[in-house]
């Protein structure tokens, strides 16, 4: 009992008697929908068959409790697409892909002025809390839960509330005190109480590490703090409960042995530690080598980390780490101090030989996931790289990153040229599994490198051949790739290419919303032709295929632009801000729950650096002057500009 519409806020809703799916979510082909399609329809129709159970069979008392249902389904959800992928190194980039979503929405969301804890208190519109919050951080509440029971104790614990609850309507403690008393005198049942406080605090904890090593001794000491920032309404914090998933590796990749200062012997190479006061030492015994720790494997617990590790130690944690998560991590980490470092001394951003090695070492290693190394040699994301800046100028984070990326096409172009052939899928069917996804990634990626190359210098080859896989892919993944590498560049042909692919597929509202996104979030051109994407961003808005009455479309241009192009939409002059301010208000008399998602874009205006931070000010305060304005906008502008 589906019906599937094009005119929808959702992804998808769980309603007993009739499912009801955005047509995004559940309708695709090869020709018209790409890998990423392909796992979004996995995923949403997982998600809401599984609230068959955790939502409909056992429901939430009330709406505060909202990831009781929302939560524990997002980590079904995710758990279920894992166990589709199969292989370790396919379940690693779906829990990579996941982290990246989560440090990308949720962290600054609970950094900003709408941070609410994952059971918010009050509220003033409920649809405000369907948010990162009460999803991505409630399934890693629900993941924390697991790590902290097992595999098989997490089983009992669900068994146990079904019988339990099976046609009741509960709470989140009823959740909790079903996996503790299933697994009693466990890690979780000793500090149930202490484990809830996720549940009422918002906030992301930040833990601190520092490792030291005494070679005669034979010891490494760990010390490790927590501390979580005040947020709205909570200025005090007290200690989370924090599962530390870790390892420690010589610098030659083999990883030690743990035996903690008391242990009789070693338990494995890989551990779980729990973190649940303000501070504590351990002290591991019969460590031969200087190690270099590798903390929070898995992303084990939803906090902010700082280890002080030096270059020398992430460049150890790349190359070998058994921990496919920290190993990502290790490269991220690496790309962001470097651009982090350039965006705040105003240095040149030249790339040093040490990363673009480590760099070439990943695409051309011999038994690494092709979609492991799409992740790593990605680097992080223009708002990601602001969330780790007390003062944002996106126009100079764009600048660096941008410059970077150019350095690392140039620099591996022979590698991206043997990455392109290699990863080719010439023959045979489309198939969006794991592998054949994977491989396709990393293509397209080294294409996209090899035509902003091109462009760079002046070369047409690429482009060319970039524009000719434009017209005959046989998949809309290497289609879309082809002709994001043109738009993403700016080259010449990208304007006969966007022509081409909307003549082909005029029909088709799914893809045609692609299209506008394409667009909406190409990087802005750095000096001569800055300001092209804004105003072809305006000129879209007027397109007769545009209507922002349709979400998917709305979204598909409006907030692929202002959410996912900072520097575009960041403008010194601030019309970025006015166009920002002007569709909020459109938007919120006919349809208040996608206009208060946008507003929700300037939730980090006080963060900007100057002008922007005025200019974001005033624009905000437009939008709150508006007397007619819906509940949903009000309590997102209000919140915002609360000092």
């Amino acid at each position: 009992m589906i019906v599937a519409v094009p005119d929808f806020n959702m992804g998808a809703m769980e309603n007993k008697g009739l499912n009801i799916f955005n047509t995004r979510y559940v309708l695709a082909n090869p020709t018209t929908a790409t890998d990423f399609d392909y796992a979004g329809i996995e995923s949403v129709v997982a998600h809401e068959y599984f609230h068959n159970w955790t939502g409909n069979r056992v429901t939430c008392r009330d709406w505060f409790q909202l990831s009781l249902k929302e939560g524990l389904t997002v980590f079904r959800d995710q758990e279920f697409s894992q166990d589709m992928a199969s292989s370790l190194s396919a379940r690693a980039v779906k829990r990579i892909e996941d982290v990246r979503q989560l440090r990308q929405l949720q962290f600054p969301e609970d950094a900003g002025p709408m941070a609410h804890p994952v059971r918010p208190d009050t509220y003033l519109e409920i649809n405000n809390f369907y948010t990162a919050t009460v999803y991505e951080k409630g399934a890693e509440l629900v993941r924390m839960m697991q790590t902290l029971v097992g595999g098989e104790g997490f089983a009992r614990g669900m068994a146990l509330y079904f019988e339990r609850h099976d046609g009741q309507a509960v709470t989140c403690e009823d959740f909790a005190q079903a996996i503790a008393d299933a697994n009693p005198g466990g890690a979780l049942a000793t500090r149930l109480e202490a484990f809830k406080r996720w549940y009422s605090q918002a906030g992301t904890p930040r833990v601190t590490a520092q490792g030291r090593y005494d070679a005669a001794e034979r010891t490494y000491t760990l010390a490790l703090q927590q501390q979580c920032a005040p947020s709205p309404g909570q200025m005090i914090k007290e200690p989370f409960v924090i599962p530390l998933a870790m390892g420690l590796v010589a610098r030659d990749g083999t990883p030690l042995p743990l035996q903690l200062q008391g242990e009789p012997e070693p338990v494995g190479t890989s551990r779980v530690l729990v973190l649940d006061q303000p501070s504590t030492t351990l002290t591991f015994v019969n460590v031969g080598r200087e190690p270099v720790p590798s903390l929070l494997r898995g992303f084990s617990a939803p906090v902010l980390l700082r280890d002080n590790l030096s270059d020398d130690d992430l460049l150890t944690l790349l190359a070998h780490d058994e921990d496919p998560f920290n190993r990502w991590d290790a490269g991220q980490r690496l790309a962001l101090g470097r651009i982090v470092q350039r965006v705040r001394d105003g240095s040149e951003p030249t790339l040093d030989d040490a990363f673009v090695d480590a760099m070439r070492a990943v695409l051309r290693h011999p038994t690494l996931d092709a979609a492991f190394k799409e992740l790593v040699l990605t680097l992080p994301s223009e708002g990601y790289v602001a969330e780790q800046l007390d003062s944002v100028d996106p126009q100079r984070i764009h600048a660096v990153r941008e410059s970077m990326k150019r350095q690392l096409a140039q620099q591996l172009h022979a590698d991206w040229l043997w990455a392109w052939h290699e990863h080719q899928h010439l023959h045979g069917g489309y198939s969006p599994d794991p592998v054949s996804s994977g491989q396709r990634a990393l293509a397209n990626l080294a294409l996209a490198m090899l035509v902003l190359d091109a462009v760079a210098r002046g070369d047409d080859v690429w482009p060319g051949k970039a524009y000719q896989r434009c017209k005959d892919a046989s998949n809309m993944t290497d289609r879309i790739g082809a002709l994001g590498a043109l738009v993403d560049a700016h080259a010449v042909l990208a304007e006969p290419a966007l022509d081409a692919f909307h003549e082909m597929f005029r029909t088709e509202a799914l893809v045609i919303d692609k299209w506008f996104t394409l667009q909406a979030r190409a990087p802005e051109p750095i000096g001569e032709g800055a300001g092209r994407v804004f105003e072809r961003v305006k000129a879209l808005t007027r397109h007769p295929d545009f209507s922002l009455r349709n979400p998917n479309r709305a979204r598909s241009l409006l907030f692929a632009f202002a959410m996912h192009n900072p520097a575009a939409f960041h403008r010194a002059d601030a019309a970025g801000y006015v166009f920002w301010a002007d569709r909020v208000l459109e938007i919120d008399a006919f349809n208040p729950q996608l206009a208060s998602r946008l507003a929700r874009v300037m939730d980090r205006w006080s963060h900007l650096a100057e002008p922007y931070r005025s200019a974001a000010r005033e624009a905000i305060g437009r939008v709150a002057a508006r007397s007619e304005l819906s509940t949903d906008v009000r309590e997102i502008v209000t919140r915002a500009l609360e000092p």
